[in-house]
C-alpha cells in the first residue's frame, strides 16, 4: 500500500488561525493515554481576516479536520479518538465546528519521502537489506520523529478525501520501513 504523509497546501495560508491556543490546550496531551485531560468540546478564537477560508483540514497547531473528513476517517473504521473544537471569530461571528483527531502513534517506524522527476521516481529507498518496507493494513496514524509528529494516511484514504473535494489537504509519497526489529517494534498506542 502507498502511504503519503500531509504537508501544507496553499489553501492553509488563509485557513483559521487559532489565537491563544496554548492557554486552552497542552499539544503534548493529544495522544491516546493522555486525551482525557482534554474536554469533550472546546472553543477557540481565530483570527479575523477578509480572506479566511474554513478548509476541510486544518494542521497548525494541531490536526483539526472538518466534519466531512471526520465521515471519511469513520468510513475506513480507524482507531481514532476525537474531540469537538468550534472555530470562533469574533468580529463577524463566523464560527466551524472541527475535530481533533486522536490517532494511533509509533516512534518506531522512520519514513523517507519520494520525489519524482517528469514522471520517474527520483529517490532512493532506504538501504538496510534488514529493514522491511511496511504495508500496514492501516489508513490514518502518526509517525514520531524526535519532536516532530507526520500525520501518515494510505493511497486509499487519499483518494477518498481527494474525490471530495477536500480543501487544505497536502501530500507527499512516503515509504515507511521499520527502524528495528518488527517483533520488537511497537505500533498501537492503544496497546
Amino acid at each position: 500500500m502507498k502511504y503519503f504523509v500531509l504537508q501544507d497546501s496553499p489553501e492553509l495560508k488563509n485557513a483559521p488561525q487559532i489565537t491563544r491556543w496554548y492557554e486552552q490546550i497542552d499539544v503534548r496531551d493529544i495522544r491516546a493515554d493522555t486525551c482525557y485531560k482534554q474536554p469533550e468540546k472546546q472553543v477557540f478564537r481565530i483570527i479575523s481576516s477578509e480572506r479566511l477560508v474554513f478548509t476541510d483540514i486544518i494542521l497548525f497547531p494541531f490536526f483539526l479536520v472538518s466534519p466531512m473528513v471526520y465521515e471519511v476517517i469513520l468510513m475506513y473504521r480507524e482507531a481514532c479518538l476525537f474531540r469537538k473544537v468550534f472555530l470562533a471569530e469574533a468580529e463577524t461571528g463566523k464560527a466551524q465546528m472541527y475535530y481533533l483527531p486522536v490517532m494511533e502513534e509509533s516512534s518506531d517506524i522512520a519514513l523517507k519521502k519520494i520525489s519524482y522527476k517528469n514522471g520517474c521516481r527520483i529517490s532512493e529507498s532506504i538501504k538496510n537489506p534488514k529493514l522491511k518496507v511496511l504495508d500496514l493494513k492501516k489508513n490514518l496514524f502518526w509517525i514520531r520523529e524526535s519532536q516532530k509528529r507526520h500525520i501518515i494516511l494510505s493511497m486509499d484514504m487519499a483518494e477518498s478525501l481527494i474525490r471530495r473535494g477536500v480543501s487544505g489537504l497536502g501530500l507527499s509519497e512516503v515509504e515507511l520501513e521499520w527502524k528495528k526489529d518488527e517483533k520488537t517494534a511497537k505500533f498501537l498506542s492503544y496497546e
